[in-house]
C-alpha cells in the first residue's frame, strides 16, 4: 500500500510539473483535480494503454517506443473530457505533457530510489 501511495504521489508531482511547464496549454484548477487526474491517468494507462500498445505493436516497434507518448497523450485527452478542473488544449499539447510527465516521473523516482537504497 505504501508503494502505491508513493507512486501516486510521484505521478501527481510529475503531472503538476508538466502543467507548470506547459502554462495555459495544460491546467489543473484545483488540488483535487491533480489527485484524481493522477489516479485516472494511472488507471487508464494501466488498462487501456496496454491494450492500445498491443494493438499498435508494429507502430510501437517502428518508432522504437516513441508512440507510447502518443498513447499517453490520448489518455490525457480522455481525462480532460471526464474530469472537471483539468484542461489540455489539444493532442499535441497532451503528447508533450505525456513526454514531460514521463521524464519528471523517471527523474523523481530515481531520486527516491537513491535515498532509500
Amino acid at each position: 500500500m505504501g508503494r502505491f501511495l508513493i507512486s501516486w504521489g510521484v505521478g501527481a508531482i510529475s503531472l503538476y510539473l508538466a502543467s507548470l511547464m506547459l502554462g495555459s496549454h495544460m491546467e489543473f484548477y484545483t488540488v483535487w483535480a491533480v489527485v484524481w487526474g493522477t489516479l485516472l491517468y494511472g488507471l487508464l494507462n494501466a488498462m487501456l494503454g496496454k491494450l492500445i500498445n498491443f494493438l499498435t505493436c508494429p507502430v510501437y516497434l517502428l518508432t522504437l517506443g516513441l508512440s507510447r507518448f502518443l498513447v499517453s497523450g490520448a489518455m490525457l485527452l480522455l481525462i480532460d473530457k471526464f474530469l472537471a478542473g483539468f484542461m489540455v488544449e489539444g493532442f499535441l499539447w497532451a503528447a508533450l505533457a505525456a513526454l514531460l510527465t514521463s521524464v519528471a516521473n523517471t527523474f523523481i523516482s530515481s531520486m527516491i530510489k537513491e535515498k532509500t537504497g
